[in-house]
C-alpha cells in the first residue's frame, strides 16, 4: 500500500473519530427528553441530541442513496451501448468476410 493511500485512510479515520466525538458530546450536552411524532405516530422517547443525530444520519443516508440513482442509470446506458457496439462489430465482421470472400 502506498504512503498516500495510508495517509488518506489515517485522515479519514481521524475525521470519523472526530465526528463521533462531536456527536457524543452533542448528545450528552442535550439531555432533554422529547417524543417526536412522525406521520401522526409517536416515536420512542429519547434525548434531543439522539434524535437530531439520528435525523442527520437518516438525511445523509437518504442523500447518498439518491445520489446513486444517476450512477445506476448511466451504468444501464453504458451496458446498452456496449451491446449495440458488439452487434455493430459483429455486423462489420460479417460484411468484411463477405467482401474478402468474393
Amino acid at each position: 500500500m502506498s504512503f498516500l493511500r495510508w495517509l488518506l485512510r489515517l485522515i479519514y479515520g481521524v475525521l470519523a473519530l472526530l465526528c463521533i466525538a462531536i456527536g457524543v458530546y452533542f448528545a450528552v450536552d442535550n439531555p432533554q427528553l422529547i417524543t417526536p411524532s412522525l406521520i401522526g405516530r409517536a416515536l420512542p422517547e429519547g434525548s434531543v441530541g439522539f434524535w437530531l443525530i439520528g435525523a442527520l444520519l437518516a438525511g445523509v443516508l437518504l442523500g447518498f442513496i439518491v445520489s446513486l440513482l444517476p450512477l445506476y442509470g448511466e451504468r444501464r446506458r453504458a451496458h446498452r451501448l456496449e451491446k449495440k457496439l458488439d452487434r455493430t462489430e459483429q455486423e462489420l465482421y460479417t460484411v468484411r468476410r463477405k467482401v474478402s470472400g468474393d
